[in-house]
């Protein structure tokens, strides 16, 4: 279990903020940033649950996925004396940012939701960008995780080498019926309907992967599956209409029935492009032959019980 003492961090500056935190890099490891919690959500941290997010990445990786691949991953717990105050992940650097003149930002998912406006990237990369987060929603479902709230500032995007994504605010992940590390929470107008006020679960995720879709796909930000949005790109990618029609009419359905992430992933596998589009460029594996990429060297305290003798995703009873 790896731990750190706040106290132990060289903190530089402030390169981000939310609801729950702030985001520091650290002067002495300038690949790592730190997640601080703000002071009202420390007592709603559970450490516990923090210290399981940590073990799971290890077993996660020892089955070959790799993680700095796709997600930015709590890799070590930052403890303030005996309280969770946050914890270590990887910095998000090029290719995930994007230029706004002299400045850049992480190139969030919300930036391809704009009503009208399917040009930058085009049709095709989109397509093979919800490709690759279908993919990896499917990969952590089968590790028998949520993601919880899925929403257009928890997701990075590139098209450069190839399209890919990265999951960001990770610690809103959690094994499938277990407490997360905060309250559960979703982003206005992103939301399950079926699922409001309750713990995510694989079903909730697989609704709002469908409204992900709709709305990266047809660059329409009111856009749902229960909406029937306009998948005909006008007439760019025929062959995909009718079998995402068929998904999203079957996502718009009650809960259990909706697709998994591995069939969007499925149908969304285009081999080739249409006419116009850039040759294709299918999203890097996540099992990659080298070994994932080693958190920084820091004192640690050593084992901690929250991370000793746990059956896979299940802690520990109380």
């Amino acid at each position: 279990m790896n731990e750190i003492q706040l106290s132990d961090l060289s903190l530089g500056r402030h390169i981000a903020q939310g609801s729950q935190g702030r985001i520091i890099e650290l002067a002495d490891h300038p690949g790592t940033v730190a997640k601080l919690y703000r002071t009202r959500e420390l007592g709603l941290v559970d450490g516990r649950a923090l210290a399981e997010l940590v073990r799971i990445r290890g077993l996660i990786e020892s089955e070959g996925l790799q993680v700095d691949h796709f997600a930015a991953w709590p890799h070590t717990v930052v403890l303030d004396g005996l309280r969770t105050a946050g914890f270590l992940m990887q910095r998000i650097h090029e290719p995930f940012l994007a230029g706004f003149g002299p400045n850049t930002a992480l190139a969030e998912l919300g930036l391809l939701v704009d009503a009208g406006d399917v040009r930058s990237p085009g049709v095709y990369e989109r397509v093979l960008l919800m490709r690759a987060l279908a993919a990896v929603m499917d990969a952590l479902h089968r590790q028998g995780l949520v993601l919880g709230d899925l929403s257009p500032r928890n997701i990075a995007w590139s098209v450069s080498p190839v399209p890919r994504v990265m999951l960001l605010d990770c610690d809103g992940i959690r094994p499938a019926g277990e407490d997360g590390v905060l309250p559960p929470a979703d982003t206005r107008g992103w939301e399950d309907p079926s699922n409001v006020g309750r713990p995510p679960t694989a079903d909730s995720d697989r609704f709002k992967l469908a409204l992900t879709i709709a709305r990266v796909l047809t660059g329409d930000r009111n856009a749902a599956p229960g909406l029937r949005p306009d998948l005909t790109f006008a007439g760019e990618a025929g062959i995909l209409v009718g079998p995402l029609t068929r998904l999203m009419d079957q996502a718009a359905g009650p809960p259990g029935l909706r697709p998994t992430a591995s069939q969007w992933a499925t149908v969304l596998d285009v081999r080739g492009p249409w006419a116009g589009a850039a040759p294709p460029m299918p999203p890097p594996p996540m099992h990659a032959p080298m070994q994932p990429p080693v958190p920084p060297a820091m004192r640690s305290r050593g084992p901690s019980a929250s991370g000793e003798i746990l059956r896979p995703f299940r802690r520990q009873s109380r």
